[in-house]
């Protein structure tokens, strides 16, 4: 295994991993909100373009992987909303 210095670039690498990983905990957990969908895809984007992170990596793959399933997420939630919205028009 390879031992990485922890440099401030790395340490801000490691936060924005544990910010987002926190993001997605509190979703998971019954927070179905929209704008938190969209604050976390905004950190899987900082995370794929942060310097530090190996293009190459098996990190880069999952964090597009993520990116791509928490945008699917993001416009399911704002076609439901859009939806109770437009009902709740039809019914006043």
């Amino acid at each position: 295994m390879e031992s990485r210095t922890l440099t401030p670039q790395w340490s801000e690498l490691s936060r924005l991993h544990a910010s987002t990983c926190l993001s997605m905990t509190q979703f998971i957990n019954g927070h179905y909100c929209p704008k938190l969908a969209y604050v976390i895809i905004q950190q899987l984007n900082r995370l794929l373009k942060h310097p530090d992170l190996d293009q190459a990596s098996g990190s880069h793959e999952m964090y597009q992987q993520l990116l791509g399933q928490w945008q699917q997420i993001n416009m399911e939630l704002l076609q439901r909303k859009s939806e109770q919205k437009r009902l709740q028009m039809q019914i006043h």
